[in-house]
């Protein structure tokens, strides 16, 4: 059995990267304590952080080089208007899904007495708003950050129950490790948040998970590596080793084997603390089954231009970001730097850097350099299709639209 490799400073190239207690900070836990950054030539300093703003803002002000970053984060970082940029690249995708939308006890209660089909996100969405006009006031919800996939996730499931849906719902931030305490005070809800929140909400008796963020887009990229853009132009070889720590980390985390392991090490006070040996006396432990968490299958490491495209729409849709175009994201989203990595350990990847997201309600596979390579599913809530067309101006989003229409163009290799 592998063994945590005991804390020392290796004499390597010097890396520091923030991250937030969730379970999917795991692929830096593990680089680190397996190793796998040491064989890399890195020695890499973890920044443990209280939220998505102070990490953020760590980044800006170079006090961190980058880190285990919210998907959106790095388009927000990069493309702001309102502020100040901060150019921040994506070279792989950390995990795929792990977000819950949780319910406080009572509210779910509500939502059984009202006879609704809990298994389907748009009744449950229309019966919440009927709700809150019985109540006469807003519902307050709560999500990690604005510029959040959980966010955008708590939002597209409340437009699916009509235009003027947000109108009956509050939703306001809440940093992840303080929800539990949000919900206890019943200063919120309910809320959309990671891993492992939902189970110990559950496990509280608190909240009961209503819908995974996979039922509101399958396998949408949750955490990403966002490394300073000056950063990764000067150095880029060991951007690349960075890149191949993680693959392997990432590969180790989807194997069941190794969760006993993976479990110990997230307990230690510097990573996720005591909290996860509570998950053992929850029926499904580290990891919840309604909520798709995975590290390394179906080619989730690799960065679609299509995905952050679609993620840049629906900041663009929240007021969020100015227009955006192909060339915008491709500064962003490098799936260049991924293949160079994934090549250099034997792992293939898709030729194309887009899809049309949505498509998709099983795996599927596409041309690889060396062969077919496996692809998971995309299926979007309310059937929604996304296309990509890289080189025009994004359109402007539209509430009402079934299918935001571009045409796809991937990247010459």
């Amino acid at each position: 059995m592998v063994r945590p490799t005991p804390l020392h400073k290796h004499p390597g190239f010097n890396v520091r990267l923030g991250f937030v207690p969730l379970l999917d900070s795991a692929p830096l836990i593990v680089a680190r304590e397996l190793g796998l950054f040491d064989a890399e030539g890195l020695d890499v300093e973890l920044v443990r952080e209280g939220s998505w703003a102070s990490l953020r803002d760590k980044v800006s002000f170079g006090l961190l080089d980058g880190g285990h970053m919210l998907a959106p984060m790095p388009l927000s970082m990069s493309l702001a208007t309102d502020r100040p940029k901060v150019p921040v690249v994506v070279g792989m995708v950390l995990s795929r899904n792990g977000n819950g939308i949780t319910l406080s006890a009572r509210l779910h209660h509500e939502l059984i007495h009202s006879a609704t089909d809990l298994e389907n996100p748009i009744a449950t969405a229309r019966a919440l708003i009927r709700v809150a006009r019985g109540r006469g006031e807003p519902i307050r919800l709560a999500s990690v950050a604005p510029w959040s996939s959980h966010d955008l996730q708590l939002r597209d499931w409340l437009a699916s129950a009509g235009p003027d849906a947000e109108q009956h719902v509050q939703i306001i931030p809440v940093s992840p490790i303080q929800m539990v305490d949000a919900f206890r005070s019943n200063t919120i809800e309910g809320c959309c948040v990671g891993e492992p929140w939902n189970s110990l909400l559950e496990y509280e008796k608190l909240g009961h998970i209503l819908h995974s963020g996979h039922q509101i887009w399958q396998n949408a990229p949750e955490k990403v590596l966002g490394m300073r853009a000056d950063w990764t132009e000067q150095h880029e070889v060991m951007h690349r080793h960075l890149l191949r720590a993680l693959l392997a980390a990432c590969q180790w985390l989807d194997n069941p084997h190794n969760h006993g392991l993976l479990r110990d090490i997230l307990a230690r006070p510097e990573y996720l603390g005591e909290q996860i040996n509570v998950l053992d006396n929850h029926p499904y432990s580290l990891f919840h089954p309604r909520l798709h968490q995975h590290f390394f299958r179906h080619s989730a490491n690799f960065p679609w231009l299509s995905q952050a495209h679609w993620l840049a729409t629906r900041l663009t849709l929240r007021g969020q970001l100015g227009p955006v175009d192909g060339a915008m994201v491709r500064q962003v989203v490098r799936p260049d730097l991924f293949r160079n990595a994934a090549a250099s350990m034997g792992i293939d990847a898709p030729v194309i850097d887009s899809k049309t997201e949505g498509r998709h309600q099983l795996p599927f596979t596409l041309s690889g350099r060396y062969g077919p390579v496996d692809v998971a599913s995309d299926r979007l809530l309310g059937e929604h299709l996304h296309d990509w067309l890289a080189d025009n101006p994004m359109a402007t989003p539209n509430k009402e639209a079934s299918r935001t229409k571009t045409a796809t163009k991937s990247r010459p290799q």
